[in-house]
């Protein structure tokens, strides 16, 4: 089961909402920006303090929301990735939280490496215009380009990892990363190909399919 997270409307793909058919639940303002869009969501979280009243009352005509405490443990968006896979969903999208604060990014990052995600089998990715980030854990995997990205980056997320590429323009045996390893970044899809093979041991990675604008 599919469900796509909204934060906000920067940075966002233009197409994003052109399949209605799809559940969405709103993350803050991200809740407004559905309502805009005629796009009810399946639930809403946050403490909604990046809307008005006026706006407030607007989400409340669409949905029921209950606004949690502004002081609180987690952010918005941990809550609303926590309400998904409570809900069931296996797979979540997440929109509209780059582009916008480096600390918000940062733990939009954090919540990619959950370990209690990594352990189960979720699939968790963080996307924009330019960007489509997620985590690959041990083992083999075919990857495949995601629309017109130009580049594919891996990122190790601790020491130690091991990791081997196929099929790609630059292709690479088995090799230990370090955590602050640039060696894997910026590779690409060969031409003509869509997809390449990546192996990874002793440890995540996180993929990062990108292109200029």
């Amino acid at each position: 089961m599919k469900v796509k997270l909204l934060c906000s409307v920067r940075n966002i793909p233009s197409n994003l909402f052109d399949d209605k058919n799809v559940d969405w639940i709103g993350v803050d303002r991200g809740t407004l920006e559905l309502v805009n869009n005629q796009i009810k969501p399946i639930s809403a979280v946050g403490d909604f303090d990046s809307v008005n009243e006026q706006e407030l009352e607007q989400i409340r005509k669409a949905i029921d929301v209950y606004p949690v405490k502004k002081e609180k443990d987690d952010t918005d968006l941990a809550l609303a990735v926590n309400l998904a896979v409570d809900m069931g969903y296996t797979e979540i999208e997440i929109y509209g939280a780059t582009g916008g604060r480096l600390d918000h990014y940062m733990g939009a990052i954090q919540i990619l490496t959950k370990p209690e995600f990594l352990k189960q089998d979720f699939k968790i990715s963080l996307i924009d215009q330019q960007n489509h980030i997620s985590v690959l854990k041990p083992g083999k995997h075919e990857i495949f380009r995601v629309g017109d990205m130009t580049y594919v980056s891996f990122v190790p997320l601790n020491t130690g990892i091991r990791i081997k590429l196929d099929e790609l323009k630059y292709e690479l045996p088995f090799t230990t990363l370090d955590q602050g390893s640039t060696l894997t970044i910026s590779n690409e899809f060969k031409g003509g190909l869509e997809r390449g093979f990546v192996q990874v041991e002793l440890g995540n990675i996180l993929i990062i399919q990108s292109k200029d604008i």
